[in-house]
């Protein structure tokens, strides 16, 4: 994928810079025991990343397709592992770096071959496919690496031919191993297919999309396509680190820091875990057989931008964005005076921890050290809005905290939930066994916030029942007015009942009046998907036609419940503006008061953001 931006992008112009400069490097040779081999030109080379979502920079010869020889062994590798499962891989193939060259002949006190990285081990791992699929074998091999690469890789039979005519070596090797009992399958069939896999042709940029696809957990990032499953993924990127560059392994980790596998046909494949895959071609190969202008690109893009796989990432003090009580901050809801006093008393009650980035397993341990300090409180809210992933061991540990506080009658609430991610699954994996899960999952903080105030409202009202009907005294807009001025407006005012999901007033609508609503709630929104907040009986809407006559309604008006409201038209209010001079300052002083209410309550979450 090619951005249709004019705008260079700053990773392009750092490859392009590199790239530059490690062209002048002409050290090295071509592999000349693969006679083929030796007849590619030294010159040719290419470079890709492809990133996470599918993105692909290039430079040089980025297309030119040479044999992926080595690199291949981490693929067979990945389809073992899918065929068979690990156990019995490891039955055959250990894990730990040899530390000597590919074409080793050394193995473990056990006689199996030290990881599946170097010659012994690959044509052991081929032969244990050639076991399961039998002639089908190399096809199986084609398809998995094609599907990582996401497109069909061909076969060089040039290379092929040259391979298997002087591949005396790796004959030893399988033959020893079939001694050994490693190989149990026909040796020379399990050789061709072996050799076979080494001359599939690829580019530098298939090994940067093969690259990719390890390091999103087994999905292809172009086609979108499961390859392997994320344990295999896994498990395939961890003997890459410790063997994927033989006996160089130990100064990769040291000066790069990533999965990485070369090949003796001049490619690098690397890949970095969740943000992407690295290809590069050149032919000229130092003394441990890895190409000489690959593993400096490898190193100035690990160096320059700091991507050592143990480089710290962040500090687990930085999950928690912001922290606060609903003491002095509310949701959007519009209440009662009455209530308002009732949630300033009892709202140090209830906590809300907004969490951010990605929330590891120490973060999680870091959140409920933090959270065990409340269990006072009656609520805790946690606002997943700026968690872009829970990463592994997370979520188990997330799951025993949410039960030990639910065994301390202290209910954990979550709000920000996508019902469709990652995320929200895992969270609710571990809700899934406590009562009345379904009050501890909000799709926005606001109604999480909203549900948490409607239940201090109930609980601690002096009322013995709190009505949903209230009288139009009770309005704060008409605060202070007498009560032969609240009659006089109640005389001018037409009733409204209004049965659920009526909309009341549409955006873009010219002002006609005040709506007083008496009984019932309403949703104010801009648009379906986006509530702006939720009026409840003794509030008032429509209200700005009192500042601007002639303006358009900024926003729509929706029943949530059946609602009684007293409606005073905006022809009425001209009127009194010139009679009744009085009320209409009252009106507005009022306004002004309500106004002052939402920026004050408005402002107290930002302070509390910054402070916290």
């Amino acid at each position: 994928m090619k951005s249709n931006s004019s705008i260079s992008l700053p990773l392009d112009i750092f490859l392009k810079n590199i790239y530059s400069k490690i062209l002048l490097n002409k050290s090295g040779k071509t592999a000349d025991y693969i006679p083929e081999l030796s007849r590619v030109n030294p010159d040719q080379f290419g470079v890709a990343l492809a990133s996470s979502d599918g993105y692909i920079h290039e430079i040089g010869d980025s297309l030119k397709e040479f044999t992926i020889q080595s690199i291949s062994k981490a693929f067979a590798y990945s389809l073992a592992l899918e065929l068979v499962g690990e156990k019995e891989v490891n039955k055959i193939i250990g894990v730990e770096p040899s530390g000597e060259a590919f074409n080793s002949i050394r193995f473990q006190n056990d006689n199996r071959p030290f990881n599946p990285m170097i010659n012994a081990g690959a044509i052991a791992c081929t032969a244990l496919i050639s076991s399961v699929e039998k002639s089908k074998a190399f096809e199986r091999i084609q398809k998995i690496m094609s599907d990582f690469a996401g497109r069909n890789l061909n076969l060089d039979e040039k290379v092929f031919i040259s391979e298997n005519s002087t591949g005396d070596r790796n004959r030893a090797i399988a033959w020893l191993l079939k001694n050994n009992k490693i190989i149990k399958t026909d040796v020379e069939q399990s050789l061709l297919n072996y050799f076979k896999q080494c001359s599939l042709l690829v580019s530098a940029k298939d090994l940067a999309i093969m690259g990719a696809t390890l390091a999103c957990n087994g999905i292809n990032p172009v086609t979108k396509k499961r390859v392997i499953s994320v344990e295999n993924a896994l498990k395939t990127m961890s003997i890459m680190v410790s063997s994927g560059m033989y006996d160089y392994s130990g100064e990769w980790v040291y000066r790069v820091g990533f999965p990485a596998k070369s090949g003796v046909g001049g490619g690098i494949i690397a890949a970095l875990p969740s943000q992407f895959g690295l290809g590069t071609f050149s032919p000229a190969l130092d003394q441990q057989g890895n190409s000489v202008r690959g593993i400096e690109v490898c190193k100035k893009v690990s160096s320059h931008y700091n991507l050592h796989i143990l480089e710290i990432e962040g500090n687990i003090k930085d999950s928690v964005f912001a922290n606060y009580d609903l003491q002095n901050i509310r949701s959007s809801t519009e209440r009662k005076e009455r209530n308002i006093k009732i949630l300033q008393k009892f709202g140090s009650r209830v906590s809300v921890y907004e969490l951010a980035g990605s929330i590891n397993f120490m973060a999680v341990d870091y959140i409920v050290r933090k959270l065990s300090e409340l269990v006072e409180k009656e609520f805790i809210i946690l606002s997943m809005r700026k968690v872009s992933q829970l990463s592994a061991g997370a979520d188990k540990l997330l799951e025993s905290f949410i039960q030990t506080f639910n065994s301390l009658n202290t209910k954990i609430i979550f709000s920000d939930i996508k019902l469709n991610s990652p995320i929200w699954k895992k969270i609710y994996k571990a809700l899934e066994n406590i009562e009345d899960n379904q009050r501890r999952l909000f799709e926005n903080n606001n109604d999480a916030i909203r549900w948490v105030e409607d239940f201090l409202i109930q609980k601690y009202s002096t009322d013995e029942k709190v009505s949903k009907d209230i009288n139009l005294e009770e309005q704060f807009l008409l605060t202070g007015l007498s009560k032969s001025e609240v009659y006089f407006l109640k005389e001018r005012m037409i009733e409204k009942k209004l049965k659920k999901n009526v909309t009341i007033i549409s955006k873009g609508d010219m002002s006609d009046g005040v709506y007083f609503l008496q009984s019932g709630k309403v949703d104010i929104s801009i648009n379906t998907n986006q509530s702006l907040t939720i009026l409840n009986a003794g509030t008032c809407f429509g209200e700005f036609s009192l500042i601007d006559p002639k303006s358009k309604r900024s926003a729509n008006v929706t029943t949530l419940t059946e609602c009684f409201c007293l409606y005073l038209p905006l022809k009425i209010l001209d009127s009194i503006k010139l009679t009744n001079k009085n009320i209409m300052e009252i009106l507005l002083k009022n306004l002004a008061l309500l106004l002052m209410k939402r920026l004050k309550n408005s402002n107290s979450k930002i302070i509390n953001i910054l402070e916290h």
